[in-house]
């Protein structure tokens, strides 16, 4: 597949030339692909661009302040995909694909999953719930909270407390009072790791 290259029309010849070798750098790290390279060249270009404003001339020449950019969002890049938590190289099937244990029972991948987050042997016992009951039991108990500790629920899946403090008006200790309230109903449903 033939590389295109992205348009930096009115951006820094230096800048430009820099995200393109980059970008081609991390091409064949991390599980970073060809068909990735335009996709990084525009992150790399966007960190740029919204760091640039910080650009001091008194502590270092414009090429090496944007070099020192560039690199340090590679490496947060490359460290961010070969987390333990999301590494690439462990994602060589679907959490929904199946196996057979010796029993001949099958078992889906992500009943597997340990309390560490770890696949396990199917030849253990699977967990009590599925991911699926346990969604369902969330929904559950949040359907069942009244308006405004729902209202925070839902804003949680999106912003922090300080931004939904914010959006409301609220002092972020009315926030975490409530937030209080609502682990205390998990924790009574049998669900206080969820929240």
């Amino acid at each position: 597949m033939e590389h295109r290259k992205n348009s930096y029309a009115g951006i820094d010849n230096y800048a430009a030339k820099l995200i393109r070798i980059k970008a081609r750098q991390l091409v064949g790290k991390a599980g970073f692909t060809e068909n990735d390279r335009n996709d990084l060249e525009q992150e790399l270009m966007i960190d740029l661009l919204q760091r640039i404003r910080h650009f001091n001339p008194a502590k270092a020449k414009k090429t090496t302040f944007m070099t020192r950019i560039v690199e340090r969002h590679m490496a947060t890049l490359l460290e961010a995909r070969n987390a333990r938590c999301r590494n690439w190289r462990l994602c060589l099937e679907s959490l929904n694909a199946c196996r057979e244990n010796e029993k001949g029972d099958t078992i889906e991948l992500i009943d597997l999953i340990d309390g560490d987050g770890n696949l396990g042997d199917p030849d253990r016992e699977p967990r009590q719930a599925s991911v699926t009951d346990l969604r369902m039991d969330m929904q559950r108990v949040i359907e069942a909270l009244p308006t405004d500790l729902r209202d925070l629920c839902d804003r949680l899946r999106e912003s922090n407390m300080a931004e939904i403090a914010r959006e409301l008006g609220v002092a972020r200790t009315t926030l975490y009072d409530k937030l209080t309230r609502i682990r205390e109903v998990f924790r009574k449903a049998g669900l206080d790791d969820c929240f």
